[in-house]
């Protein structure tokens, strides 16, 4: 048994509502366990106290002050959320104008993903200065040099 159900099972027993296989197994583990044994000592104690304690009577004008206190709290909420609006106007068009913007950010990244990008033509261009007498620097690369001198590039009209 673990501790964790053996803490939930001391709360039972406290109430009686485990059965006797859950009691011995309750009794096993608290036998092996030394911090369930003293919980289980401080539960009981606890219970104990509890049970030899005499009542306090609740005063008679209890439920008056914590009603009024409960509308206290909701009258201050209920100005304080006004407040929050009245005070400063500008939340008022933030709050009113805030969905509009965010129909326009979504309509237009919606429009740029569905159109393809037009190829830039940095790169026709920086793949055309390429040529044949940069390839004795990386011969490794010669092949590839000299394939993309040989292409004819769009806006390319010296050839």
């Amino acid at each position: 048994m673990r501790c964790e159900q053996s803490r939930q099972w001391m709360s039972l027993a406290l109430d009686n509502l485990l059965t006797e296989e859950e009691k011995a197994q309750l009794r096993a583990h608290l036998k092996e366990c030394v911090g369930c044994r003293a919980e289980w000592r401080l539960l009981r104690m606890a219970q104990r106290v509890m049970a030899t304690t005499p009542p306090v009577p609740m005063p008679y004008d209890l439920v008056p002050i914590v009603m009024e206190r409960v509308k206290a709290l909701q009258r201050e909420r209920q100005v304080s959320l006004w407040r929050f609006w009245s005070v400063r106007p500008w939340r008022w068009a933030l709050a009113v104008a805030m969905p509009f913007v965010l129909m326009a950010a979504i309509l237009v990244g919606w429009r740029g993903w569905r159109s393809e990008p037009a190829p830039s033509e940095s790169f026709y261009l920086s793949a055309h200065v390429v040529n044949a007498a940069r390839t004795t620097a990386a011969p490794a690369f010669a092949p590839i040099s000299l394939a993309l001198s040989s292409v004819q590039f769009v806006g390319d009209e010296t050839q």
